[in-house]
């Protein structure tokens, strides 16, 4: 067994990834000094596989490093003092992100952050509902509204508007129009993601007090059990697929021939077409419209992606998911969570825990719980509302500043934009004024063409490359909580990293986190990414890197589910909980050791996956 994963400096990167530095901000990079290696090597990194499964794009830095490390850091270490949890550092090696956690470990240091933090904190779970309905939630509204209302010209005009001699403006307003425009979108980007940690700690706070409660009370109960007790939460996230559901069923209420287009294999504007020329599918699109937004606004990915896109911008997805719902509605089978059950199942939980409590217990266990119910539809709604429809807008938004840069001839495609950082995306467009001021047949410079394709050869061999999954001396022991409750990092998981080295072995069982109870046992269905989730098949088991928002339509199709990643609180932990269906996560390396067809069995209690039979067996 190795002792440690290799620092960063040891890591030995492809030869087409030659010249990755250029594409990300450097304060985000590993060993750039003396004194940063020795900091940098005195800890552990971990890969955030939950965030960057594949490599982010340059100008995705921007939300998904950038805002990140300022807003997730300060949430903690200065906003609420969280007492053990001073912030986490990023780092970046080819556009994958590594985190390690910085705690305090000062007495007086813990005294002082544990005083200011139960003042702040308590506030907040007290008037959780005013502060979230009356603030955040309009607010987060209004940021994403402010950027879709940016002006962003397609191209500059070939001679400024006669209104800015006639209203003495005394200079075109076009170029200061771009320029100030790009500047408020990435200043608005940045308040969005002040917003996404306004409660999420807290959020996840509730649940671990409740968790460290119930323990306390009930030594031996189970992690699948706190999380029955903490389901059935009516979460933003899960509208999208509601929406769905309602509009499978009003389909199928209107008849005619509306059924039939939405499961006709034509694309999804064709199928619009036909609706809209027909009285009945005019009445069915009216209700489709209407849902659109903001539900759609969901990513095909886990929404730090530009180029995964969203349901709004390609309505694939959503018509594949209705002709798919119309199909089990017809078959005679229900869609969705049946919400009174869940809810009577809860409290069926919660009750018969309650009953084995003296008074002052149960007093205990009572306030752990109201706490923990009041805030924790925080963990799954920021996930819709920032990292789905406001990254759609945002994302959406840069697209037309890449049209501008394509149509003054500075960038080959629109899409390019994403392949430099916030800040030479706005030396892009300075550029762009600037030869477009000079006047008609100025020189345009290649250079920034030449290095978008350089750029996009070194991104997709990034897209090819396994990174090692930690760096660093790993500790003792992980403590962390939170790092096992969002990333599902255990002291044995990284004991498997270093045993395995990224390879697979001759292993048939896995353990993981007991996430939904539950055993089943059915073909697997491995799924590596967003694109392939429409290949899940009914009755197979998902084995999947990890499961996102998006992914919440094809679940009733499966019978459990198996991640390498995520804790207990991770989507696919909470999903399943939501669906009754067996979940083990944050196995490891369950995508490397199992292929589609084995046959596995999933224990959803215990946390083990055992696989019962390979579908080819080695010669």
């Amino acid at each position: 067994m190795r002792e440690r994963f290799p620092f960063a400096g040891e890591l030995e990167l492809p030869d087409e990834l030659q010249g990755w530095e250029e594409m990300y901000p450097e304060y985000f990079q590993f060993e750039l000094t003396e004194e940063r290696t020795e900091y940098e090597r005195g800890r552990f990194w971990f890969w955030d596989k939950k965030d960057t499964t594949e490599p982010l794009m340059p100008w995705d830095m921007t939300i998904s490093a950038q805002a990140w490390q300022i807003a997730m850091a300060q949430n903690t270490s200065r906003v609420f003092a969280i007492p053990p949890s001073m912030s986490v550092d990023i780092r970046v090696i080819a556009g994958y992100a590594y985190f390690t956690g910085i705690n305090v470990e000062d007495e007086d240091l813990l005294n002082e952050r544990a005083e200011l933090f139960t003042e702040r904190s308590d506030y907040y779970y007290e008037n959780y509902d005013a502060l979230y309905n009356g603030t955040w939630l309009p607010e987060v509204k209004r940021i994403g509204e402010e950027i879709d209302d940016l002006e962003v010209p397609p191209e500059l005009p070939e001679y400024t508007p006669e209104e800015a001699v006639i209203e003495g403006k005394g200079q075109s307003q076009d170029t200061l129009t771009v320029l100030r425009n790009y500047n408020r979108l990435t200043e608005l980007a940045l308040e969005g993601w002040q917003r996404h940690f306004e409660f999420l700690y807290l959020a996840y706070l509730a649940y671990m007090q409740f968790t460290e409660t119930s323990r306390e009370l009930f030594p031996d109960i189970s992690d699948d059990a706190i999380g029955k007790m903490v389901s059935a939460v009516e979460a933003d996230v899960f509208r999208p697929d509601q929406e769905l559901n309602a509009l499978a069923e009003e389909a199928l209420e209107l008849g005619g021939s509306v059924p039939e287009i939405l499961k006709s294999d034509r694309d999804p504007d064709e199928k619009i077409k036909q609706l809209r020329a027909d009285g009945k599918g005019q009445e069915f699109m009216s209700l489709f419209d209407e849902v659109k937004d903001p539900w759609f606004y969901m990513t095909y990915g886990d929404g730090f992606h530009s180029y995964e896109g969203s349901w709004i911008e390609d309505l694939e997805a959503p018509f594949d998911h209705l002709r798919s719902k119309i199909e089990r509605l017809e078959d005679g089978e229900s869609l969705g969570r049946d919400f009174e059950e869940l809810q009577s199942e809860r409290e069926a939980v919660v009750d018969e825990y309650r009953q084995y409590l003296s008074a002052e217990e149960r007093q205990l266990f009572d306030d752990a719980y109201e706490t923990c119910m009041t805030v924790y539809e925080y963990a799954e709604n920021h996930q819709f509302w920032i990292e789905n429809w406001l990254h759609t807008i945002v994302f959406r938004k840069m697209r037309e500043f890449g049209r501008l840069l394509e149509n003054e001839e500075l960038l080959d495609d629109a899409e390019d934009v994403f392949l430099f950082t916030r800040f030479e995306v706005a030396e892009l467009l300075e550029e762009a004024c600037s030869t477009w001021a000079l006047g008609k047949g100025a020189f345009v410079s290649g250079r920034w063409k030449d290095r978008a394709t350089k750029r996009r050869g070194i991104f997709e061999a990034a897209k090819q490359w396994d990174p090692s999954p930690a760096l660093g001396e790993p500790p003792e022991e992980v403590t962390d909580p939170l790092m096992q409750m969002l990333w599902g990092i255990t002291t044995e998981k990284v004991e498997n990293w270093l045993n395995i080295e990224s390879e697979p072995t001759d292993t048939d069982t896995l353990e993981g986190f007991g996430s939904s109870s539950g055993r089943v046992e059915g073909p697997a269905r491995v799924v590596d990414n967003t694109t392939a989730i429409d290949e899940l098949e009914e009755g197979e088991i998902l084995v999947a890197p990890l499961t996102n928002p998006a992914w919440a339509p094809v679940f009733p199709r499966a019978e459990g589910a198996v991640t390498d990643d995520g804790g207990i609180t991770s989507h696919a932990a909470i999903v399943c909980r939501e669906y009754g269906l067996p979940a083990v996560t944050g196995t490891g390396h369950a995508t490397k050791l199992i292929e589609t067809g084995d046959r596995v069995r999933v224990d959803g209690q215990a946390g083990v996956v055992e696989i019962v039979e390979k579908a080819s067996k080695p010669e």
